[in-house]
C-alpha cells in the first residue's frame, strides 16, 4: 500500500525523497515532516454522541424522562443554560430596582419577563412528572422555593382578575427569584463543596432578596407622593408622615449587610411599621439559617473522616452493599463494570461497609465515584451499622473475600458469617458471596447465598488451563471484562491486526432472552442462524438443573412466559447486538425454519456419537431453589476424600523432596513457585483434554525455594507426573535441572503475600524479574508457551520484552502507519510499538482501557490477573447464574459424558486460508463444537507478538499455525485431519 493511496485520489504528486507539504486550509490534510520524511495518516473524524438517552426496550416514558434528566449530555447542557438563566434573571431584577422601584415597565422587558417565566414553569412541570416521589418532590425545600418564585409571577400577570393587592404582593415577592440561583448546587463535585456552596449562597440571597423586598415596603407609591407634593410641611416630614422613604437599591444592599453584621450605623433605617418587623425578623433568620448551615459543613467535614454517617437516598435511589474484604483493586474493578454504560446500573448506588476507615488509595478511588457511591464505616455483623447501610431496601449484596488470606478457611469463614448475617437481615435481597475453596461453596449457598464465585477454584482453574491453552487468560479477560466500545470501535487502528483484535475486544458474555418464534428450533440452527444475523453465538442453555451444553439436535421447546422460548449464554459484541435478537423479524425466522425442515440434517448420524445425557427443560432463570440444589451437589464433588490423608510412612513425600527429575523429560509444564491450592491446579491439568493421545497429560515439575508442607502434599500426592526441583527460577543452574529447552509450557506465580515494610505495587517484582529473565534466556531456543500472574494489573507495562533494535525500526518503516511525533527515533520495545501508534486522540480518550488492553503481554494472552474474577462478580447482578456459566465453560459439567468445555485445537492444513466464517460453519457441522476464537503466533514484522482474536470478524482469513477456541466435546488434531482431510471440501 503506498503513501498516496492513504490520503485518497486527491492528493499531490509526490517524490519519496522530497514530500511537500499539504495545504493547511483543508480539513482533512496530512502533515508532512520533512526532517524524518515520514507520512502523518489523517485524523479521524470525531464520531459524534447523541445528546439524549434512547428509549430502551420495555421502558416507561417517565422512566426514560427522568433518566435523561440525570445523565443525558443534552440535558446537563439544559441545566447548564436554566442555572444561567436564572443569573441573568437576578442580574436583570436588580437592574430594575436599581434607582428605585419602578412604577410601569416597557412592553419588551414585560414579554421577556413572560417568557423566562414560561420557560422556568415548564421546566418545574417537566421535573415534577419525572420525579420518582411526586409527593416527595412537591414538599422538598428546593422544589418549594422555586414553586413560590413562579406563583407570584403569574399574580402580576393577572393583576386585573386577582385585584391590586394581589399585584402590590407579587411586587413585594418578584425579590425571591435570588432563590433560583441554587440552581448551581447541581454542579458541585463533592457533598463538601455543596455545602459551602450551598452557604455562599444562602448569604447572597438573603442580602438580595432582603434588599429587594425592603425597597418595594418602605417605597413611596403616587398616591403618597401626590400627598406629599400638597402638604404644608416639607417634603422629608411629609415623607416620614406617610411612612415611606424611595431608597435606591445599592443603598439598601449596604443596610441590609451593615444590619445583619450586628454593626448598625443608623444613617438608613426603615421608616415604615412592616418594614422594621421585616428587618427585624431578616436578623433572627440570619442568626438561626447561618450557624446551621456552618454545623453541616461540620458534619460533613466529620463524615469525611469517620464515614459514620447513614445512607439516606434509598427512597430516591436503589443501592447495592458491598462489604467482606474490601480493597482497591477489588472496588475499582466492581465500580467500573458496574457502571459501566452496557450495563442498566445508571439510577443505582454502591454502599461499602467496612470496619476500618478507607486508606489513601480507596479514598481517591471514592473521589472519582462521590456521586454514586457512599463508604460507611460499620461491621455487618451488627444490626445499626446494617440499618445505617440501608440493607432492607438494598437491591443486592456481595461479600468479598480475602484472596492472599495465609489461612483460607478463616476466609472462607468470615465470607460465611456474614452471609449469615446479611440474609437474616434481608430474606429476599440476591447476596452473591466470595469464598477461596470449593468445598465451601455448598455450605455458603445453605446458609443463604444466592450464589457462590468461588475465586480459588476459577483462579487455578484458569491458570491450569492456560497451560495447555495458549491464550485463555486474555480471552475470558476480554469476555468478562467490559469495554468503552464507544472509545475503541469508533477508530481504524494503523495496524492491521489491531482491527480483529480490538474487535474481539468488545465482546462479551451475555444471557440471551430467545423469543418464542425460535420454539422448535434446534440448538445448532440456533446458533447458525444468529451467528448469520449478528453474530452471536450462543453456548449454554439455562434450564432448571442450571447452566448445560445441550447437543446440537436439542429441540427449543417453550417457558412459562408467552414471548419467551429459552435463555441461552452466548458471546455478542455489545449490549446492541443482544438487543437485536428480539427485533428480529418473524417472516425471517420462519422462512429459515422452513429451510433446515427441508434439509432435515442431523448431527448424530454424522459424528455416530452415543446417546447423549437428557436437557432439562429450559428455564427462567428465577428457579433459584433447584439451580442452587443442583449447585450445592457440584461442588459437593470437591471434597477431599479419606484416600487423600498421608500415610505414616513419608517415602512419597521424601521422594518428592529430594528433586528427582528424570532425565529424559519432556512436553511437560514448568510451575515457578507452588499454587496455594496445588491439588485443585493438578486436578484440572489432569482432567483437561487430551491434546495428542500418544503423550497423554503432561508432566508437572514445580520449581520453588522449599516444598509444601506434608498436609499439602497428601492432598495431590496420587497424581502420577508430578516434581519437584529446589532452587530459584533466576539461577539457570536451577532452571536447568527443569529441561527448561524441552518444556511445552512455564507457568510464573506471583507472591502470595507481600512485605510489610515495602511498597504494595511491589508484590509482582519476583514474577516481573523471572518472566524477563527468562525470556533472555529463551531468545535463542523455542519459546514455551509462557504465563505470568500479576496481583496488579498496572504492573503489565512492566513485563515488555527486551528492546529489539531490528523491530522497532522495521516498524518505524512499514507503509501501515507513521509515526505522529517529530522526536528522532529512539529505543522502542515492541510492546510500545504496538500503543505509541494509536491515533493520538484516541490514545488520549481511551485512558486505562485502550493502553491496557493493547499491551503486548495483554494481546499475546500470556497474564493472569484477578481482573477477571472481580469483573465477575459485578455481573453476577444482571446475568443470572453467570459464574456457573463460566466454571462450567472451563471445566465442563460433572456429569456430562461427552465432557464438553472450553478447548484448543491446532488449525486443519485444509482449513488454512479459509474465512473465519467458513471454518465457523464447518466445525459447528462436522464436530458439534462453536468456534469462538483464535491464538494467532508472531510471525515477522506483521505480528511482532501473539494476538488473541475473540469471535473475530467473519471475513479473517485463517492462518497455518492458528489455534482456534472451541467449545463442545474436545478431540484431538489427528481425529481433526482424519475427518478435514477428506471432507473439507464437501
Amino acid at each position: 500500500m503506498t503513501p498516496e493511496s492513504d490520503v485518497g485520489n486527491n492528493a499531490p504528486t509526490r517524490s519519496p525523497s522530497l514530500p511537500t507539504l499539504p495545504s493547511k486550509r483543508s480539513r482533512n490534510s496530512v502533515s508532512v515532516s520533512t526532517r524524518l520524511g515520514v507520512l502523518l495518516l489523517p485524523r479521524p473524524k470525531r464520531r459524534r454522541h447523541p445528546y439524549f438517552l434512547a428509549r430502551e426496550a420495555g421502558e416507561q416514558l417517565r422512566e426514560w424522562v427522568r433518566r435523561n434528566l440525570e445523565d443525558a449530555p443534552g440535558c446537563f447542557f439544559l441545566d447548564v443554560f436554566l442555572a444561567l438563566l436564572s443569573l441573568f434573571v437576578v442580574v436583570f431584577n436588580v437592574c430594575t430596582f436599581w434607582d428605585g422601584v419602578p412604577h410601569s415597565t416597557t412592553q419588551w422587558m414585560a414579554d421577556l419577563d413572560f417568557s423566562i417565566n414560561v420557560v422556568f414553569t415548564i421546566e418545574y412541570f417537566v421535573r415534577l412528572y419525572a420525579a420518582f416521589d411526586r409527593w416527595d418532590y412537591v414538599r422538598a425545600l428546593l422544589p418549594l422555593a422555586e414553586l413560590a418564585v413562579l406563583l407570584p409571577s403569574w399574580m402580576q400577570y393577572g393583576a386585573d382578575a386577582l385585584g391590586r393587592d394581589a399585584a402590590e404582593v407579587a411586587v413585594v415577592l418578584r425579590s425571591l427569584r435570588v432563590v433560583r440561583l441554587f440552581r448551581f448546587l447541581e454542579f458541585a463535585r463533592s457533598s463538601l463543596e455543596r455545602q459551602l456552596l450551598a452557604m455562599l449562597l444562602t448569604i447572597v440571597c438573603i442580602v438580595l432578596a432582603t434588599a429587594g423586598i425592603l425597597q418595594v415596603v418602605e417605597a413611596c407609591f403616587p398616591e403618597c407622593e401626590a400627598a406629599t407634593s400638597t402638604a404644608s410641611v416639607s417634603a422629608t416630614s411629609a415623607t416620614h408622615a406617610c411612612q415611606c422613604q424611595n431608597l435606591s437599591y445599592i443603598d439598601l444592599l449596604y443596610f441590609v449587610v451593615v444590619s445583619i453584621s450586628t454593626l448598625g450605623y443608623g444613617d438608613i433605617a426603615p421608616v415604615s411599621t412592616p418594614g422594621k418587623f421585616f428587618i427585624a425578623f431578616v436578623i433572627l433568620l440570619t442568626f438561626i439559617v447561618v450557624p446551621i448551615r456552618v454545623s453541616s459543613i461540620s458534619q460533613i467535614v466529620s463524615s469525611h473522616t469517620d464515614y459514620a454517617s447513614a445512607y439516606s437516598e434509598a427512597k430516591q435511589h436503589p443501592h447495592v452493599v458491598v462489604t467482606g474484604h474490601v480493597s482497591v483493586a477489588a472496588l475499582a474493578v466492581f465500580f467500573r463494570e458496574f457502571f459501566h454504560p452496557s450495563n442498566l446500573n445508571w439510577d443505582e448506588r454502591v454502599v461499602v461497609l467496612h470496619p476500618q476507615p478507607p486508606t489513601v488509595e480507596i479514598k481517591k478511588l471514592l473521589n472519582e465515584h462521590e456521586s454514586k457511591v457512599q463508604y460507611l464505616v460499620g461491621s455487618p455483623m451488627l444490626d445499626e451499622d446494617l440499618d445505617r447501610a440501608v440493607l432492607g431496601a438494598a437491591s443486592a449484596c456481595y461479600v468479598l473475600v480475602n484472596r492472599h488470606a495465609a489461612r483460607p478457611q478463616h476466609a472462607d469463614q468470615c465470607s460465611a458469617l456474614i452471609t449469615i448475617a446479611l440474609r437474616r437481615g434481608n430474606p429476599t435481597c440476591p447476596i452473591y458471596t466470595q469464598v477461596l475453596a470449593a468445598e465451601n461453596a455448598g455450605t455458603i449457598l445453605k446458609m443463604g447465598a444466592s450464589d457462590v464465585v468461588v475465586a480459588g477454584l476459577l483462579q487455578f482453574s484458569v491458570l491450569a488451563r492456560s497451560c495447555e491453552m495458549c491464550g485463555l487468560p486474555t480471552l475470558l479477560l476480554n469476555l468478562l471484562a467490559n469495554c468503552h466500545s464507544d472509545l475503541l470501535d469508533a477508530r481504524a487502528p494503523p495496524l492491521h491486526w489491531q482491527r480483529p483484535y480490538l474487535h474481539g475486544v468488545l465482546h462479551g458474555v451475555f444471557l440471551v432472552d430467545i423469543p418464542r418464534t425460535f420454539s422448535g428450533f434446534s440448538f445448532g440452527d440456533l446458533i447458525k442462524f444468529l451467528y448469520d444475523q449478528s453474530p452471536i453465538v450462543p453456548l449454554a442453555l439455562l434450564t432448571e438443573d442450571g447452566v448445560q451444553f445441550p447437543d446440537l439436535d436439542f429441540k427449543l421447546g417453550a417457558t412459562a412466559d408467552p414471548n419467551l422460548c429459552c435463555k441461552v449464554y452466548a458471546i455478542a459484541k455489545g449490549l446492541a447486538a443482544v438487543e437485536h435478537v428480539a427485533k428480529i423479524d418473524p417472516e425471517q425466522v420462519l422462512s429459515y425454519r422452513k429451510t433446515i425442515r427441508r434439509k432435515a440434517h442431523s448431527m448424530m448420524d454424522v459424528n455416530g456419537a452415543e446417546a447423549d445425557k437428557k436437557v432439562s427443560k429450559p428455564a427462567l432463570g428465577n428457579e433459584s431453589v433447584s439451580i442452587r440444589q443442583s449447585l450445592i451437589a457440584s461442588y459437593s464433588s470437591y471434597s477431599f476424600p479419606e484416600r487423600y490423608s498421608l500415610d505414616d510412612d513419608s517415602t512419597d513425600y521424601n521422594i518428592f523432596a529430594n528433586g528427582a527429575v528424570p532425565s529424559d523429560i519432556a512436553q511437560h509444564i514448568i510451575v515457578c513457585g507452588f499454587p496455594r491450592d496445588t491439588h485443585q491446579f493438578l486436578k484440572t491439568i489432569r482432567e483437561a483434554p487430551v491434546v495428542d493421545e500418544e503423550l497423554g497429560s503432561p508432566p508437572v515439575v514445580f520449581l520453588a525455594p522449599a516444598v509444601v508442607h506434608e498436609d499439602e502434599f497428601a492432598k495431590f500426592k496420587h497424581f502420577p507426573d508430578v516434581y519437584f526441583v529446589p532452587g530459584s527460577p533466576v539461577n539457570f543452574a536451577d532452571l536447568k535441572k527443569t529441561r527448561i529447552d524441552h518444556a511445552v509450557s512455564i507457568l510464573i506465580l506471583t507472591r502470595t503475600t507481600e512485605s510489610p515494610y515495602s511498597d504494595p505495587n511491589m508484590i509482582d517484582a519476583d514474577a516481573i524479574t523471572t518472566l524477563r529473565y527468562i525470556v533472555e534466556i529463551s531468545q535463542k531456543n523455542r519459546m514455551p508457551n509462557l504465563v505470568v500472574e500479576l496481583d496488579k494489573p498496572t504492573n503489565v507495562k512492566l513485563l515488555s520484552s527486551l528492546t529489539s533494535e531490528s523491530i522497532s525500526l522495521a516498524l518505524l518503516k512499514a507503509p501501515t502507519f507513521n509515526r505522529k511525533s517529530s522526536r528522532p527515533v529512539r529505543r522502542l520495545s515492541s510492546h510500545r510499538t504496538s500503543i505509541s501508534e494509536m491515533p493520538e486522540d484516541a490514545a488520549g480518550l481511551g485512558g486505562h482501557d485502550t493502553k491496557f488492553v493493547l499491551e503486548e503481554y495483554i494481546v499475546s494472552g500470556r497474564v493472569y490477573t484477578d481482573t477477571m474474577i472481580d469483573a465477575l462478580m459485578s455481573e453476577c447482578y444482571r446475568k443470572a447464574w453467570v459464574t456457573q456459566f463460566v466454571h462450567v465453560l472451563i471445566n465442563g459439567v460433572h456429569d456430562d459424558p461427552k465432557k464438553r468445555r472450553l478447548f484448543q485445537l491446532k488449525c486443519p492444513p485444509n482449513l488454512a486460508g479459509t474465512k473465519y466464517s467458513t471454518c465457523f460453519r464447518k466445525f459447528l457441522e462436522a464436530t458439534s463444537c462453536a468456534a469462538i476464537g483464535i491464538w494467532r503466533p508472531a510471525h515477522g514484522i506483521d505480528l511482532p507478538h501473539p494476538c488473541v482474536f475473540v469471535n473475530p470478524p467473519p471475513e479473517l482469513t485463517v492462518e497455518i499455525g492458528d489455534l482456534f477456541f472451541l467449545v463442545g466435546r474436545p478431540f484431538t488434531f489427528s481425529e481433526a485431519i482424519a475427518f478435514f482431510g477428506s471432507n473439507v471440501n464437501a
